[in-house]
């Protein structure tokens, strides 16, 4: 484990809070963690929540995923129980829009780097191949891009861009792979993935057929020490909003359904999960137990599946916002 080293002599200066934070999210993350190959990885407790040992996290977004990480399998040593159980629907969200095909969805953003990968099985426990899946989540700074509901955005020049959106079809072991940056929290929402699984061609309309439309969070212990120690993130101070108290997953008593198992592999973000998909779209989908009403939020349009899904325009969390620097080689659109 890479540790703090703390300042020597009689005239050192009493630590700061962010370093008494930092020093707290190490400690929080200092337990014996189950090795999977030569990676430093994860240790699964009852509530699925991950333990990682290694408390540096890397800089440079997707630049700094190594071709190690992008070829490691996270699914070698997690065979599917059988037989499989039925992943859950929640809402589309407000935030969706056109996503273009790509591995590589950052669009050039900074931030911690992070490589997703899910698996796609079937009732039965076996891989589906050549199934579309559409992932979309908001930059560091809690922001979504594209021309959407206005909330969703933190700066007007976002409705411009297509950063943290994108699409893949899934191999013959039923994967799909994705190069990204670990997303920013915005009030009443833990840190989450919108994930769609589209039947036939790409269909950018929020009504469009899909085998399943759902979301994966990542663990508290995880924010907490991403928000207290990575550079991009330590800025905006910790999330507002736990596992618990979140709109879409709150009322689960167990949420390791919805959450993202995740190693940290020098320093990079390894984020995996296996969803299972109904048989026929005429099965019925289960629907995750979240503490928002159902129907759209207040002034805003839309009904189940549409821009209405759960989730008021949080406080505080407005368009026209301070926009931080765009990345190198990065140029802001045009007015």
């Amino acid at each position: 484990m890479r540790g703090m080293s703390s300042p020597q002599g009689p005239t050192a200066a009493p630590p700061s809070r962010r370093q008494m934070l930092r020093h707290l999210a190490q400690a929080a993350w200092a337990v014996p963690a189950l090795s999977l190959g030569a990676c430093s990885s994860i240790t699964k407790a009852p509530a699925a929540s991950a333990a990682i040992g290694n408390a540096h996290w890397a800089t440079g977004g997707t630049a700094a995923i190594s071709a190690a990480v992008r070829a490691s399998n996270p699914f070698a040593a997690t065979a599917a129980a059988s037989p499989c159980t039925l992943s859950c629907e929640a809402t589309i969200g407000p935030c969706h829009t056109t996503s273009p095909e790509r591995i590589d969805i950052s669009d050039g953003w900074d931030g911690l780097p992070m490589h997703l990968q899910l698996r796609l099985l079937d009732l039965q426990c076996q891989p589906i191949a050549g199934v579309l899946v559409e992932i979309w989540h908001t930059n560091y700074t809690g922001g979504y891009s594209g021309e959407i509901v206005p909330m969703c955005n933190n700066n007007a020049a976002d409705t411009e861009r297509q950063f943290f959106r994108g699409w893949q079809r899934s191999d013959a072991q039923g994967i799909v792979r994705f190069d990204s940056c670990y997303p920013g929290w915005y009030a009443s929402r833990a840190n989450h993935i919108h994930i769609r699984i589209l039947q036939g061609a790409y269909d950018a309309s929020d009504a469009a057929s899909s085998w399943l439309t759902t979301q994966l969070l990542f663990p508290d212990a995880l924010n907490s020490a991403v928000f207290a120690q990575a550079p991009h993130y330590q800025d905006k101070g910790q999330p507002d909003t736990t596992l618990d108290s979140d709109n879409v997953v709150g009322e689960e008593p167990d949420k390791s359904a919805y959450l993202w198992d995740v190693q940290n592999i020098a320093g990079v973000l390894l984020a995996s999960k296996t969803l299972v998909l109904r048989n026929s779209l005429d099965d019925a989908l289960c629907q995750v137990k979240g503490r928002m009403p159902p129907g759209p939020p207040p002034g805003m349009q839309g009904g189940p599946g549409g821009p209405g899904g759960p989730g008021r325009p949080p406080p505080g969390f407005k368009p026209g916002g301070a926009r931080p620097p765009l990345p190198p080689g990065v140029q802001a659109p045009q007015s």
